[in-house]
């Protein structure tokens, strides 16, 4: 029997507190920089809350890393948006020394508390997080750590390169000819260099169209895999694609495609485009993103049609920059089916048309990323307007007569459909306060906005009775409302007997 209950005490405890360890990829932005490396983030889950811990916490600085801590936030409150759990927390934290026997020093116990903000998601198998460290005070910034993949594409400043054959060289993450496949791979040729001429950071990935025998070979760069198999430029033998089947690795050891597990609504990026000679035809340079289930090969362009898309984003007008730095943007259309995203294929052109423009053609690309709308447009509560509702404004009040619930609570996010909505509401008195919080799919965004309702109620002790002493209403609300008979509430009042 003693054995039992020690059994049953064991199983208890384990379900009460369930820990989770996720190894994930960490992206640290200091001045404005990021900085990718590795991490472990442990989460845990007890009695509906959870503890969130970053152990032995590094900035990588060169060949030195500096050792910060253990950064731990507890008790954070969830919220549930369909299969996803969501954390969002915002506290004073101690940080702590590591345990790594090979960092001397944890600077961070040198400071004292400081606040971070947490934006965490919980969604099957994968963690993604956003963690601003406010650091303004003690060194003039906010750290920003983003946690997890699937949400971007890795080396989105092209910082990292690695060498793809001899002594030529591609980003991490990204593709050209340089590592295609087909018959012809051998003599695609090299169309893909480092640049220091950079939008932010240090290097930018340059691509550019060469000409043999009057023939254009356009510069390409591709998050898959290029194939050059036709000497015709618009044959489809010639194309960038993605085969999750593959177990090819390039230089850097990462695979030939970029995984994704959600829908951004848009791709944006910097470009600095010339035409080395001006082609009134064909004047475009090109970015397309095709987002897959990642379950069969798919290639761009398509060569048939493809049912395991899940959505398309394409821009095919991008102009001669003028030796400036332009900020172009892509929409993402998705389709209808049920399609779950899982891989992205991302191809970068010098010309919209396959071998047209001229050979001297080049393309600078730098800041890549995809965008996740939060912008609240529009706020409703009971199907009225939240009065002079602006997305700047983060404060306001109105008047209401009935009972509030956050069912009551309608709100519109300007271009997005998958950006997560929180709405809570607290009584006091009669009155309501209705807080919304708007976050971005990728958790790096989060606005947050209080509606004060004043009502007209008196509360439960002192409910307003007609000039015989009766109850005015058969049903009210524990706020003391008169409510209609399909209210759904947790007190009623029947006449003067309180039903619970």
């Amino acid at each position: 029997m003693k054995k039992l209950f020690t059994l049953l005490f064991v199983a208890v405890v384990a379900i009460a507190a369930r820990a989770t360890d996720y190894n994930v990829p960490i992206t640290i932005t200091v001045n404005g920089i990021p900085v990718e490396q590795k991490g472990t983030i442990t989460v845990t889950e007890h009695d509906g809350l959870y503890d969130f811990t970053m152990k032995n916490f590094m900035l990588q600085n060169g060949e030195t890393p500096m050792g910060i801590g253990n950064v731990e936030l507890k008790d954070i409150k969830s919220y549930k948006d369909g299969n996803a759990t969501l954390l969002i927390a915002s506290k004073q934290v101690s940080i702590t020394a590591g345990d790594d026997p090979s960092v001397g020093m944890w600077m961070g116990t040198m400071l004292p508390p400081v606040n971070v903000d947490l934006r965490g998601k919980i969604s099957g198998d994968h963690l993604r997080c956003y963690i601003d460290i406010d650091l303004t005070e003690q060194l003039g910034q906010v750290i920003q750590v983003a946690i997890g993949d699937g949400y971007q594409i890795a080396n989105p400043s092209f910082e990292n390169w690695h060498t793809s054959t001899g002594t030529y060289v591609e980003p991490n993450a990204w593709h050209s000819f340089e590592t295609a496949t087909g018959s012809l791979a051998a003599l695609a040729g090299h169309h893909i260099t480092k640049s220091e001429d950079a939008h932010t950071g240090q290097a930018s990935a340059r691509i550019y169209a060469t000409s043999i025998f009057g023939i254009v070979a356009n510069g390409t760069m591709t998050t898959g895999r290029m194939n050059a198999g036709s000497m015709t430029a618009a044959d489809k033998n010639n194309h960038a694609y993605l085969d999750m089947s593959s177990a090819d690795v390039d230089g850097n050891g990462d695979p030939f495609y970029t995984t994704i597990y959600s829908r951004p609504d848009s791709i944006a990026t910097w470009i600095k485009f010339k035409q080395g000679t001006p082609t009134a035809s064909f004047p475009y340079a090109t970015i397309s993103a095709i987002i897959t289930d990642g379950s069969t090969r798919y290639q761009d362009p398509e060569d048939k049609a493809y049912t395991n898309v899940v959505g398309k984003a394409q821009n095919n007008t991008i102009a001669t920059t003028g030796d400036q730095w332009v900020r172009v943007k892509a929409p993402f259309v998705y389709t209808d089916n049920a399609v779950e995203p899982k891989a992205v294929l991302v191809t970068i052109s010098t010309n919209a048309t396959p071998g047209k423009g001229s050979g001297n053609d080049e393309v600078l690309v730098d800041d890549i990323q995809f965008i996740y709308n939060a912008t609240v447009t529009g706020l409703k509560i009971k199907g009225q307007s939240v009065p002079n509702f602006n997305s700047k404004t983060t404060s306001y009040e109105m008047a209401l007569t009935d009972a509030i619930t956050a069912d009551d609570i309608e709100v519109t996010v300007d271009n997005s459909k998958t950006a997560h909505v929180i709405k809570e509401v607290t009584a006091d008195a009669g009155n309501y306060l209705c807080t919304i919080k708007a976050i971005s799919a990728d958790m790096s965004t989060i606005s947050t906005y209080q509606v004060k309702v004043a009502g007209n109620t008196t509360g439960i002790d002192n409910v307003n009775a007609n000039e015989n002493g009766n109850l005015n209403s058969n049903l009210y609300n524990i706020a003391g409302q008169q409510v209609s008979n399909d209210y759904k509430g947790m007190v009623i009042v029947n006449g003067k007997k309180i039903i619970k």
